[in-house]
């Protein structure tokens, strides 16, 4: 993909999904991707959709092939503690971006496992969220899921197209 796609893909899904006016630095977005993947593999089990919706919404970010590869062949067992230690600083502003995309990883596949919601918790505390917070964004998640499956009932009331 032309690195032109990539940005406008970019620039559109941040605006779309966080009304961000610029990009966030690439460099953000492996520790990012690592972290979430990190959460969905807290049960012990990282099924396929999970990592399909992390390498989407990495891939949406504007990362490049180099990280999508890493990213894809990621075993997620590393100590979430360190990763994030990484680079802290990416998650000083979006430290609730993280815990909400985390909770939308673990729940792709359908399940939003006890170990998965204990690895949440635990990112939250390493990036100072707190519960009442995690709870906020965990009913967000199920309201939003709730409303997605009804505007594609509406939408495609006589049958999806495609």
């Amino acid at each position: 993909m032309s690195n032109d796609v990539r940005q406008i893909i970019s620039q559109w899904y941040f605006k779309q999904s966080r009304d961000f006016d610029t990009v966030p630095p690439e460099s953000t977005t492996e520790i990012y991707g690592k972290a979430l993947l990190i959460c969905a593999n807290g049960d012990g089990i990282l099924a396929p959709k999970e990592r399909d919706y992390v390498m989407g919404v990495i891939a949406a970010s504007g990362a490049s092939d180099a990280i999508l590869e890493e990213l894809k062949k990621y075993a997620a067992t590393d100590n979430l503690e360190e990763v994030i230690a990484t680079d802290r600083s990416i998650f000083e502003r979006g430290k609730y971006s993280l815990i909400y995309e985390a909770i939308l990883t673990c729940s792709a596949d359908g399940e939003y496992s006890e170990g998965e919601k204990v690895l949440v918790r635990k990112a939250a505390t390493l990036i100072g969220v707190s519960e009442d917070v995690v709870k906020q964004l965990e009913e967000i998640c199920e309201e939003e899921k709730k409303l997605f499956k009804r505007k594609i009932q509406i939408l495609y009331s006589t049958g999806k197209p495609y």
